[in-house]
C-alpha cells in the first residue's frame, strides 16, 4: 500500500471513530435503541403487567380508528363535496315566535 493511501486510510478511520463516538454519546440514539428493544421484548414475551402505562395508552381505545383515519376520511368527504355531518332538516310546522 502506498504511503499516501495509508495516510488517507488512517484519516478515514479517525473520522469514522469520531462519528461513532458522537453517535454513541447521543441521548437520542440511546432512546431509539431503548424503544426498539422494548418493542421487541413486548412482541417476544408480551407486555409486563407491572410496567406503568406509556404516554397516550390511558386514553387509547384498541380497535377504534385513530386521528389519521378520521382526518383522511374528512379530506375525502370535502373533496367529494359531501359533508361529514350534514345540517339537520328544517322543522316542519308553524314558525316559533
Amino acid at each position: 500500500m502506498s504511503p499516501y493511501l495509508r495516510v488517507l486510510w488512517q484519516v478515514w478511520l479517525r473520522f469514522e471513530d469520531q462519528v461513532v463516538h458522537q453517535i454513541l454519546r447521543s441521548p437520542a440514539f440511546h432512546r431509539g435503541v431503548r424503544k426498539v428493544h422494548r418493542k421487541v421484548e413486548d412482541i417476544r414475551y408480551g407486555r409486563d403487567p407491572l410496567d406503568p402505562l406509556r404516554p397516550g395508552e390511558a386514553t387509547a381505545e384498541p380497535g377504534k380508528p385513530g386521528f389519521l383515519k378520521h382526518f383522511i376520511d374528512e379530506l375525502k368527504n370535502q373533496a367529494k363535496g359531501t359533508p361529514t355531518n350534514p345540517p339537520p332538516p328544517p322543522r316542519s310546522g308553524p314558525p316559533m315566535p
